[in-house]
């Protein structure tokens, strides 16, 4: 046969294949021509045999067996004849291999068609406009049959819009609208139709959900298996869906399944439910997958609300942070805007422990002026700070400067003597270092909890070598007042300290509140 001709046919032979992929009734045809086709070469080469192979094909199996002996004794006839013939001729003719087994070859290669292949992450939104533009097309096919029905004109009210849903799937890649098709579906009840709009916008809408997901994985990588599950279901729905309205396999249903198990395998996620044929979903409970999906949509969305929400604010108290150094002038004012911003950021589920507020707070805590009160979100940050540095005290040697002028001041009032804390975890750093800094023969660091009571305090304050009290009223569940009763019953001095545990700053507050009193005692 001409070359021509042979490429030719070859080329047809691809056309029609392409072709019968996308449709259905020139795939019905096809297969009814290839049958015929075996059906007459059948029967003429019945015709073409003779009356003998035909009887041997009926034969009975002594028969069978006797042809079978007849035929290996002319095969080993032939192979000694063989060996004569070849060593007269010089050669070595192949060894025959009859009866046994082939050895083992490599399967062929197969090929799939592009529409059964799973598709990567970035074939997400092509998919999903697909799946919304099919969504359109099964509302498009029940609504044209019923106007139709009805009478409706059809160069007036169908074909207009027959165009544009056309025009628009030729714009994207590999979009055929099979239930737009003449030779689509159908059925009886044109529900169906409805059921499968909504089956591929659930599709679409999971899709949508996973992008997002993908987006910013560190954000909403809670929200990825359930995703996965719902997106199970949805394609689960449609794949019965469009099985009930006797259409074709769908090319977008498809190429989810395989995402799913290329995705449940290769991250290891087990995807419970509707992954097997023997598991459908329920289309018909399509609305009420719908709502799941965008319940998951709802929560992606606040989390990420509250996620910029925590950039900004973050970033706010980053800003008065740096201004505490450059307007002094103006420092309780920002601290005042500080703590109304931590407050919204814990009201807002930021946990009190967060590390990213704890290092920005911790270098500026210290300075932190006394208010009347603080918020109770402020106030769990501030115990939080306390605890961590209890258990992780700053790693920095300690400084060798001299001690400051208050601190030695402090020291001659204080030298011999027991001082009282309470208030916050007990550091041991900052504990031993307040005894090396004023010569004290103890520091009792009396921890505090919440709703504990204050009558275990009474017995240290008695204590004969106790010289002051100091309340830490940042990190204190108690009152001032419920303090002070002990203190003024037994004669002792109490201190209350705003700021943090370094003696510098203990050492400003003991002579600013009591110096008079420890001078006289």
């Amino acid at each position: 046969m001409p070359a021509d001709v042979v490429k030719s046919l070859s080329a047809l032979a691809e056309r029609l294949v392409a072709l019968a992929d996308e449709d259905v009734s020139l795939r019905t045809e096809l297969r009814r021509l290839a049958q015929a086709v075996l059906t007459a070469t059948e029967t003429a080469e019945a015709g073409d045999r003779s009356e003998e192979d035909q009887a041997l094909d009926a034969s009975s199996p002594v028969r069978e067996a006797d042809s079978v002996a007849e035929a290996a004794g002319r095969d080993a006839e032939a192979s000694s004849a063989g060996d004569r013939w070849g060593e007269a001729a010089g050669e070595t003719l192949p060894e025959l291999a009859l009866g046994r087994s082939t050895p083992p070859t490599e399967p062929p290669h197969l090929s799939y068609p592009a529409r059964w292949a799973a598709p990567g992450d970035a074939d997400f939104p092509l998919i999903e406009q697909r799946c919304r533009l099919k969504a359109e097309g099964a509302r498009w096919a029940a609504n044209r049959r019923q106007r139709l029905a009805q009478g409706a004109n059809f160069a007036t009210d169908i074909e207009p819009v027959d165009r544009d849903i056309i025009a628009r799937a030729k714009s994207l890649p590999d979009c055929f609208l099979w239930m737009c098709h003449p030779s689509g579906p159908s059925p009886a009840d044109l529900r169906l139709y409805d059921v499968v709009a909504g089956c591929f916008e659930n599709v679409a809408d999971v899709l949508a959900v996973l992008k997002d997901i993908q987006d910013d994985p560190e954000l909403l990588a809670n929200e990825y298996e359930q995703a996965l599950d719902l997106l199970a279901a949805a394609q689960s729905a449609l794949r019965v869906a469009i099985a009930a309205l006797d259409g074709p396999s769908d090319s977008e249903q498809l190429k989810v399944f395989n995402w799913l198990k290329a995705t449940a395998s290769e991250h290891q996620i087990f995807i419970q439910r509707h992954m097997r044929a023997d598991d459908p979903a329920d289309p018909w409970q399509w609305t009420e997958l719908a709502t799941r999906i965008e319940a998951l949509d709802a929560r992606l969305q606040e989390t990420r609300r509250r996620a910029k929400q925590h950039r900004k604010r973050m970033g706010k108290i980053r800003h008065k942070l740096s201004l505490l150094d450059h307007e002094p002038q103006n420092t309780k004012e920002h601290w005042r805007i500080l703590i109304a911003t931590v407050e919204e950021l814990i009201n807002d589920g930021l946990p009190p422990s967060n590390r990213e507020l704890r290092e920005l707070l911790l270098p500026a805590i210290d300075n932190l002026p006394e208010f009347p009160e603080y918020p109770p979100g402020f106030q769990r940050v501030l115990q939080e700070m306390d605890r961590f540095m209890a258990i992780c005290p700053p790693s920095d040697p300690p400084s060798d400067s001299p001690p400051t002028p208050e601190v030695r001041e402090v020291r001659q009032l204080l030298e011999g003597r027991a001082l009282i804390l309470i208030g916050g975890d007990r550091r041991r750093p900052a504990q031993q270092a307040l005894i090396d800094a004023f010569g004290l023969s103890d520091l009792i660091w009396i921890e505090t909890r919440e709703h504990q009571s204050i009558e275990v305090f009474e017995p240290y304050v008695a204590r004969p070598d106790v010289a002051a009290v100091v309340l830490a009223i940042r990190w204190s569940s108690h009152a001032f007042g419920e303090v002070r009763e002990f203190c003024d019953r037994h004669a002792k001095p109490l201190v209350r300290l705003p700021a943090g545990y370094s003696p510098n700053q203990l050492a400003v507050q003991i002579l600013t509140q009591c110096s008079e009193r420890l001078a006289l005692a």
